[in-house]
C-alpha cells in the first residue's frame, strides 16, 4: 500500500500504479478535518533530474504561496513539454488522486507554471476548466490559440521585461486580445529579473496572494 503523506513538509512520492514522480508540500495547520486549497505546479524545461518538481515547490511556489495554507503538488515532467495529452493525463491522474486521499476544496484548485511550465498552465488551464478555479502563469509564452479561448477561470500572468527566452511582447498582445474580450486576467510586468533567476519570482508570486484569494471567496 502506497504511504499517504500526512506530515507537514515536502515529502518525495511515487504515484500509483505508474510510480511517476511527484511531490507534494502539506501545511502545519493541515488536519484533514477542514477543506485545504490545492495548487498544482508545473516545473521549468531541460533535463528532468528527480524531484526536479520538488525544487519548483522550495525555490518559488511555497515560499511564495504560504499564505495560503494549501497543499501544493509538483509532478515531474515525463515527456519533452507539458503541453500534449499525455502530460495533460499524467497530471489529471496526480490531480485525482491527491483530491481521494486528501480533504481538498473544489473551490478553490489552481494551476500554476513556471517557464515551460507556463506554457502548459495555459495549455492544461484552458482544457480543464472543470477541474482548475483559477491559472497562474510566471516567464511563459501562451500558446497561438490561447486568446481566442472561451475562457471562464480567471488568469493571473506575470512576466519580465528582461526575459531573455520568452519576449515580453507577444505575451503583452495576448493579454491585451484577452482583456478586449473581457476576460479576467490580471497582467503583472516585472523588472531586473531574467529568465533563469527563478526564485527572484517569490516577491511577484507572494503579491498575487490577495488576488487569489478574492476568486477563492
Amino acid at each position: 500500500m502506497t504511504e499517504i503523506p500526512s506530515q507537514p513538509g515536502v515529502h518525495e512520492q511515487l504515484l500509483p500504479p505508474s510510480g511517476r514522480r511527484y511531490a507534494i508540500s502539506i501545511p502545519e495547520r493541515y488536519d484533514g478535518s477542514q477543506p485545504t486549497p490545492l495548487v498544482v505546479a508545473l516545473h521549468w524545461g531541460g533535463p528532468v533530474a528527480p524531484y526536479t518538481g520538488k525544487w519548483l515547490l522550495l525555490g518559488l511556489v511555497e515560499p511564495a504561496l504560504n499564505e495560503l495554507d494549501a497543499i501544493l503538488v509538483a509532478p515531474d515532467r515525463t515527456l519533452e513539454d507539458w503541453a500534449n495529452p499525455q502530460s495533460e493525463t499524467e497530471t489529471l491522474e496526480l490531480l485525482d488522486f491527491v483530491q481521494k486521499h486528501y480533504n481538498i476544496d473544489s473551490r478553490r484548485v489552481l494551476l500554476t507554471g513556471y517557464s515551460l511550465g507556463g506554457i502548459g498552465t495555459w495549455y492544461m488551464a484552458a482544457r480543464n476548466q472543470d477541474l482548475f478555479t483559477a491559472a497562474l502563469v510566471v516567464s511563459a509564452i501562451p500558446l497561438p490559440e490561447t486568446s481566442g479561448i472561451d475562457w471562464r477561470i480567471p488568469l493571473y500572468v506575470i512576466h519580465s521585461r528582461q526575459d531573455q527566452i520568452f519576449p515580453l511582447v507577444p505575451v503583452e498582445e495576448t493579454i491585451q486580445a484577452l482583456s478586449a474580450r473581457d476576460i479576467p486576467i490580471e497582467f503583472a510586468i516585472v523588472d531586473g529579473i531574467t529568465h533563469f533567476e527563478t526564485e527572484r519570482f517569490v516577491q511577484p508570486l507572494r503579491a498575487a496572494v490577495p488576488w487569489i484569494t478574492s476568486h477563492w471567496s
